[in-house]
């Protein structure tokens, strides 16, 4: 009937459903979700039903499917807990939903590794150090290391001391030409004691550790990020897209 709402497809309102009870904590991180015959019953639903409720889960990140044993919670997604997917420059550049804390402003020091890391002439570089945080939890601790000029034009620019921003979208409004592209590298290592305390961790935990390099269209680096994130309440995901196929 034409103005009426029509009914999100059964598959969908399973998968809404699976949603709520794993976010919920129902199902535990690595637990293994009920079987595609027990969720049948309990729904009253196909089983072509819950193959696309499922799928529609691992396409979210939510579950994965290890053929012979089951579906199981990947925890990508539990409440407190920061998923980001980033496919795009302009994503890696993002923090929806989470707010920002600087806990030392910008000055200026002399530091010729980091210098040398952004092909100063000099060893002077601008840094600050923030922390990021979801739903009043921090997860993250940033170590920004930047040219002498970004940082004294930062400085002007007045950083707000907490709050949705980014460091690198705050920094980009004051260069002579925009941020094309960045570079990084993961690893995983124990918590430093003077880090795992900003982010709720105890020294000797793992950490992610990301180093990220942001640079101009003739190739000059203008910020390097280094942090540490907290893994039980943050996850990364990467999507890759294929490029045109002719």
């Amino acid at each position: 009937m034409e103005g009426q709402r029509r009914k999100p497809a059964a598959y969908r309102r399973l998968s809404d459903m699976l949603r709520e009870a794993i976010e919920s904590g129902e199902f535990e991180e690595g637990a293994q979700m009920p079987t595609e015959a027990e969720l049948c019953e309990r729904y009253g639903v196909s089983r072509h039903t819950v193959r696309q409720a499922f799928q529609s889960l691992v396409a979210d990140g939510l579950v994965y499917r290890v053929p012979g044993r089951g579906t199981f919670v990947t925890g990508l997604s539990k409440r407190g807990k920061y998923l980001r997917s980033i496919g795009t420059l302009e994503e890696m550049m993002s923090w929806t939903g989470t707010e920002m804390e600087v806990l030392d402003p910008v000055e200026i020091i002399h530091d010729e590794e980091h210098a040398t890391s952004l092909e100063l002439p000099t060893d002077e570089v601008a840094t600050l150090t923030i922390r990021r945080l979801y739903e009043g939890n921090p997860f993250v601790l940033t170590r920004v290391y930047l040219t002498p000029d970004a940082g004294e034009r930062l400085q002007k620019k007045k950083l707000p001391k907490d709050g949705p921003g980014t460091v690198i979208g705050t920094v980009e409004s004051v260069l002579p030409s925009p941020i094309v592209g960045a570079s990084q590298e993961l690893t995983a290592i124990p918590a430093p004691e003077c880090i795992s305390r900003h982010i709720d961790c105890k020294p000797g935990d793992p950490l992610l550790y990301v180093e990220r390099l942001y640079y101009l269209e003739d190739g000059t680096p203008v910020e390097l990020a280094i942090s540490y994130y907290n893994p039980s309440r943050y996850s990364y995901r990467l999507e890759l897209r294929r490029g045109d196929i002719h």
